[in-house]
């Protein structure tokens, strides 16, 4: 329980929204919340790893943590991240521009990245609401082998050259050669993790 101690206020909160979402599901769409998320969770865990290469987001280890203080806190900080930046690329981007860009191309430029910006909020707010939180309970067992290698102190690496394979292991904080690849599940923990996940709700969905 030592993971809740300064956790049980974003449990609570994780508990809540569950308890939400499956009235909402229920009464709107006559439909499990559970259920949906069985069903969808798959393609939701794969569309997450592209997402996770895309924003590198595998530096924020909070994401796949047991404490639901991190976890939750995580997940808004990386949202607030993200709409700053959105906020701060429209900001600047949409300014007028002296590159001899024609006005309708600059206009529709703005629409569209307007158009973006609102539907990329929607997206994080649903995903905030919906997926985060029943994501939690797979996190804290799914999570496991990412948050074990994350505690390690080394990392491995290897080194292909035809048909030879060398191996080594160096302290986590010293930096690797450009010729040595990093094997260690270490380097995208999150990736790994939602990978995962991914697979274990195909296999579940295909056995149902």
């Amino acid at each position: 329980m030592n993971i809740f101690r300064k956790g049980w206020f974003y449990f609570l909160i994780i508990l809540a929204l569950i308890a939400l979402n499956q009235l909402v599901f229920n009464f709107f769409f006559k439909i499990s919340y559970f259920e949906w998320y069985l069903k969808n969770g798959s393609l939701i865990g794969a569309a997450a790893v592209l997402v996770t290469f895309a924003w590198d987001v595998n530096k924020n280890a909070g994401l796949i943590s047991a404490n639901p203080r991190h976890y939750f806190g995580s997940h808004l900080q990386l949202i607030g991240a993200q709409l700053f930046s959105l906020g701060a690329v429209g900001k600047n981007g949409m300014r007028k521009r002296e590159d001899g860009t024609f006005i309708f191309v600059t206009l529709l430029d703005s629409l569209v990245f307007i158009i973006f910006t609102l539907f990329m909020v929607v997206i994080f707010i649903l995903w905030t609401i919906i997926v985060v939180p029943i994501q939690y309970f797979l996190i804290l067992f799914l999570g496991g082998p990412g948050r074990i290698y994350l505690s390690s102190p080394f990392r491995t690496l290897a080194k292909f050259n035809h048909a030879k394979l060398e191996i080594d292991q160096i302290p986590r904080e010293e930096k690797k050669s450009d010729d040595w690849m990093d094997v260690s599940i270490a380097s995208k923990p999150v990736s790994f993790t939602y990978a995962l996940i991914a697979l274990v709700l195909s296999l579940v969905r295909y056995f149902m």
